[in-house]
């Protein structure tokens, strides 16, 4: 699968990334409920600096990053390697962000413990992040924080 995105941004606290989710189909997906896999791409932190210097919108997010880690990142913290994109291109060219993502068959595909299926953690939909950041949008995050 591929889609067209704009680069988020980092916000305090969280390493640039891409929330995603996959659905057994279509009409699934547009129902927005029941999703086999949900989680995150974490960028490269080379890629990230390269964007955020390219583009003076990304101010903030320069600042954000350098207070930031992978590791102490609230989600990624806890490993992040098979997170972690490929990435090709440049700012100046478009980039292409790539990770294989392995999803088990809908009868095994249960969260930690055999509880139930992989979806949203309780209490639904994540909302927006923190400290005014924007929120997601269909076309991804609006550069400046």
């Amino acid at each position: 699968m591929s889609f067209t995105s704009i680069f988020p941004a980092c916000y305090s606290g969280r390493w640039p990334h891409i929330h995603f989710e996959v659905y057994d189909s279509l009409d699934i997906a547009v129902g927005g409920e029941n999703a086999r896999l949900t989680s995150q791409i974490a960028l490269p932190q080379d890629v990230c600096e390269q964007v955020f210097a390219a583009d003076s919108g990304y101010a903030r997010s320069r600042d954000n990053l350098s207070q930031v880690t992978l590791d102490s990142d609230n989600v990624f913290g806890d490993g992040w390697d098979a997170e972690l994109a490929t990435v090709t291109g440049s700012p100046e060219t478009g980039l292409d962000i790539s990770l294989t993502i392995g999803v088990a068959e809908k009868s095994t595909n249960r969260q930690e413990g055999g509880t139930g299926p992989v979806g949203p953690p309780p209490g639904g939909r994540p909302g927006p992040p923190p400290n005014g950041a924007p929120p997601n949008t269909p076309g991804g995050l609006a550069p400046g924080n």
